[in-house]
């Protein structure tokens, strides 16, 4: 407890002016907003970006403030709780400003007025103001060494658990929160010696530094060293562990510690029983069942979704797979150098460019570089440096001379758009082809005949090399089960191709890709296995689809968690002209192909437009998640909107100046056009990818005749702005502003 000017003895000072007043007072709570910091990278695989940016933002707003005013609490929690408003404005998505009801007596405009202003600040605001709560109210509670130190367990304990049982490293979190605690408890050991000993207080308060310093290194000391000091066996077992195996339950060991099994080290019996998921390097003998591992491996930040591929192989045995003997060329990383394909391309072929950022989570050795194929171009690699790359043109390989420990490296890939129409018309592979495809037709001589026989049965009915493909993938995908555990007991076939065709009757994608290469070179179509990791998953791409009840390219760009249960396998076919074009057999798995937009990609939005329909409203679901939290904060949007209708003209150009500030007439009216279709799009009104921006508008100028000239006359403003060389004129901008708000009061 602090005690009044009048309790101190006489010459003495209660602190040291300004500085005093801060370490004291109000140090503790920058530990706090440490302490959140942290906690809050728990939901790293979940929350949005735009989340991290809001709250960082606000906390900032609120360190500022709350070390700057040791009083005067109303101002700041107002100044506070208007950052979260600014800030969840700024980064929302989905926020545009359409003005105020012109009818304030109207409940349809105000609920109009809500959903396009205030639900969309769903769930940005709410969080923001659950963080600045947070902050005051443990600050609050903190001014105690007991509740300081049960905040501080509690936080350690959450983020223990968190690190334990979830796949996220979250160990130098803890130890800047061990840092931000110890802190904590130094800043109220001081208060509580200003208040016990105050003679001695006001001595040592004379000299802050040698006062500070001897904490502050031996805190930093204890920092670097969690976060630097190399890694050791662990001397205990975690509490998981051994409550689990009290239980019974057998707690799986991983290979390694990144999932990429050690050379030599197969899926069958590798680590006694089953093994566990992961990219394997022995493929000469597979089959057998293994347990799936969720760890991660790598985040992929790429502009498509796609397969990573890592290598392939062509010599079939009977058990397993094997490589050609192949030539290799030395690759340095080059922005501008090309990695040569060796098959020959047809005139006209449409190709799309993937780019790809690839972060290695685990610090394994790798083989190869994983990513979309083919790539065509290495601008960066961060490795340990000991060995060279060499670039496979014949098997897409970007393979090391020996593995090395990678920590990311980014790749350009060219990848075929797929034209149904063009391969069908690919009746059988040529006899002269710019690749040798004889070692992707060979098959043992000990091959049952009955493999080739279905084979056959399956792609009677094909007329192409296409379709014979996809009669196999469809056959496969359809007919046999996927697990991971297969009953390996029923084999008695030495070949696994014929063995899970036959026999098991089950499998996962091993037995799949290997079935579908085996089937397609005995109906002549050249093919590869191909093994590398299935794409992974996007939770930011999940969860914004699942808030903004937008239709979400599920292929679209991306940044993707790929973990140990995502290794894969799956096939590839060569046609002439096209190159190697993938498919997947197995069940329950899609392979990512870009198709061209003349073909088959009609076809694909049907699916998405039957799934929504089309009267309902995407915020409409968003009601009863804003509700409790529009009435807490109702306060601050009353004041607000009391003070708008007083000085609507005054303040509406007041928020324009402050909205447009240092930006050009036409720099706003491409801005506005971008806001404008996201509008449309919520309202059913869809540009298709191959559209320009004028046949998009004269579309809808046909179809809404009333309001042909505003889309004729915001097509002309916005091509003048995009194209022209100057800055542009008020007037367009306005002109383009007006029709712009016409069309969304239309609809």
């Amino acid at each position: 407890m602090s005690r009044s000017y009048a309790q101190w003895p006489a010459g003495v000072k209660p602190g040291a002016g300004f500085w005093g007043s801060l370490v004291i007072e109000r140090l503790h709570r920058l530990f706090v907003i440490v302490i959140l910091l942290q906690l809050i990278q728990c939901f790293g695989d979940y929350w949005w970006s735009e989340t991290y940016s809001v709250l960082y933002g606000v906390l900032a707003v609120t360190a500022v403030c709350e070390l700057a005013f040791s009083r005067h609490y109303a101002l700041r929690f107002t100044v506070e709780m208007l950052a979260a408003m600014l800030f969840s404005l700024a980064y929302s998505p989905y926020f545009e400003w359409v003005g105020l009801p012109g009818n304030w007596h109207s409940g349809d405009q105000w609920d109009y007025f809500y959903q396009n202003h205030i639900a969309s600040l769903h769930p940005f605001f709410e969080m923001a103001a659950g963080a600045i709560l947070f902050v005051h109210a443990v600050s609050w509670l903190g001014q105690k060494r007991a509740a300081a130190v049960t905040v501080l367990l509690s936080a350690i304990g959450i983020m223990a658990t968190v690190d334990s049982f979830f796949p996220l490293e979250l160990w130098k979190n803890i130890a800047w929160l061990v840092t931000a605690g110890l802190g904590w408890l130094v800043v109220l050991h001081l208060r509580q010696l200003r208040s016990r000993h105050p003679e001695s207080w006001s001595a040592l308060a004379e000299r802050p530094l040698e006062l500070a310093l001897p904490a502050v290194v031996v805190i930093s000391l204890l920092l670097l060293s969690g976060i630097f000091m190399p890694r050791a066996p662990a001397l205990l077992e975690d509490p998981y562990t051994i409550w689990s195996e009290a239980q019974g339950i057998e707690v799986r060991s991983v290979a390694g510690e990144g999932g990429v099994l050690r050379a030599g080290t197969s899926l069958i019996g590798g680590l006694g029983g089953n093994a566990s998921s992961g990219y394997g390097r022995d493929d000469l003998t597979i089959g057998g069942g293994f347990d799936f591992d969720y760890s991660p491996v790598m985040t992929v930040n790429a502009s498509r979704r796609s397969y990573w591929r890592g290598e392939t192989k062509a010599v079939y045995s009977g058990k397993g797979w094997s490589d050609v003997r192949s030539n290799v060329s030395a690759v340095e990383p080059n922005p501008y150098g090309i990695l040569v394909r060796q098959e020959k391309l047809a005139p006209g072929v449409k190709m799309e460019k993937v780019t790809q950022t690839i972060t290695l989570i685990r610090k394994d050795r790798i083989p190869v570089l994983f990513g979309a194929g083919p790539i065509t171009t290495l601008i960066d690699v961060k490795s340990d440096g000991r060995a060279n790359l060499g670039w496979n043109p014949e098997e897409w390989e970007l393979r090391w001379s020996r593995p090395s420990r990678v920590e990311s490296y980014t790749i350009e890939s060219v990848v075929t758009l797929l034209d149904r129409e063009a391969l069908r018309k690919i009746q059988s592979p040529p006899a002269s082809s710019s690749i040798d495809l004889n070692p992707y037709l060979q098959l043992p001589s000990s091959l049952p005949k009955r493999v080739s026989d279905l084979a056959a049965q399956v792609t009677a009915s094909g007329t192409n090399m296409f379709d014979k493909a996809d009669l196999l993938e469809s056959y496969l995908k359809n007919t046999y089960p996927y697990t991971n555990e297969p009953d390996t007991s029923k084999q008695k076939s030495g070949d696994i191709a014929d063995a899970f065709l036959f026999e098991i009757k089950e499998g996962y994608c091993d037995y799949y890709s290997t079935a579908f290469v085996v089937m397609a070179r005995s109906v002549g179509l050249p093919a590869r296995w191909v093994k590398g990791y299935a794409s992974g998953y996007d939770p930011a791409l999940v969860e914004r689809g699942r808030f903004a009840g937008e239709l979400i390219n599920p292929d679209g760009a991306g940044t993707f968690t790929v973990r140990n249960a995502d290794a894969h396998s799956w096939a590839e076919v060569y046609f002439e002209g096209y190159g190697w074009i993938p498919f997947e057999p197995t069940s329950g798995f899609t392979v990512p192909r870009p198709i061209a937009a003349d073909t088959a990609a009609v076809d694909l939005q049907q699916p998405e437009a039957s799934d929504t329909p089309a009267a309902s409203d995407p915020a409409a679901g968003r009601i009863a998640w804003w509700m409790p939290a529009l009435g807490a904060a109702g306060f601050l949007f009353a004041a607000a909107f009391w003070i708008l209708r007083k000085r609507r003209v005054k303040a509406s150009a007041i928020w324009k100046r402050i909205r447009h500030a240092g930006s050009t007439p036409n720099q706003r009216i491409v801005r506005e056009m971008e806001k404008l279709l996201r509008f449309m799009n919520r309202r059913g009104m869809r540009r298709e990818d191959h559209e320009t921006m004028r046949e998009t508008f004269k579309k809808w100028g046909d179809k809404f005749s009333s309001l042909r000239p505003e889309f004729e006359g915001i097509v002309n403003r916005f091509e003048k702005a995009r194209y022209g060389r100057h800055g542009g004129a008020e007037l367009d901008a306005r002109e383009f502003a007006e029709a712009a708000a016409k069309i969304r009061k239309s609809f």
